[in-house]
């Protein structure tokens, strides 16, 4: 017997980080103090949370993408119900970025029509999507569209708009 699908999520968070390679290569402000590897409780979530200022404190992408829920809300740019919207504001974050990728073979606007394609079909299941660049110069840029309430990956951590 087939299980029934997970529900879709209520809507999706979206975030966008550029800086430095180097800020971005440094993973102990992308980590949460402890590793999780079952689910636990939303309380449980918001003490490991609370542990690490400096994990809380970072806008740098985490190296889990459901943590960026774990995070301060301001730290959200956009939210949307409707996983057609927060396509749509993922590929506008990919087309301004774009100009400023570093090689050419992220620019190429075929392998971009692609990904966008991908992460649109990605959100109309109700998955999260990333994206990351290296940019001109030494900077990165990462776009990242979080499923929330429930996230399929990690579906207890808290809403951070509650």
């Amino acid at each position: 017997m087939n299980a029934p699908p997970p529900p879709m999520p209520a809507h999706w968070h979206c975030y966008r980080w550029t800086g430095e390679r180097r800020t971005y290569d440094g993973e102990s402000a992308r980590r949460p103090p402890h590793l999780v590897v079952q689910d636990i409780s939303p309380q449980e979530w918001k003490q490991i949370a609370a542990a690490s200022p400096a994990f809380m404190a970072s806008d740098v992408p985490p190296l889990e993408v459901p943590h960026w829920l774990l995070r301060p809300a301001r730290m959200i740019k956009a939210t949307f119900e409707q996983p057609g919207k927060a396509s749509a504001w993922y590929r506008d974050q990919v087309s301004e970025l774009s100009p400023s990728f570093l090689t050419d073979h992220d620019k190429d606007s075929s392998r971009q029509a692609e990904q966008l394609a991908a992460a649109e079909e990605r959100l109309s299941w109700g998955g999260d999507v990333v994206g990351g660049w290296y940019l001109r110069g030494s900077g990165f840029a990462s776009v990242q569209v979080v499923a929330c309430r429930a996230n399929r990956i990690r579906p207890t951590i808290p809403c951070p708009m509650r």
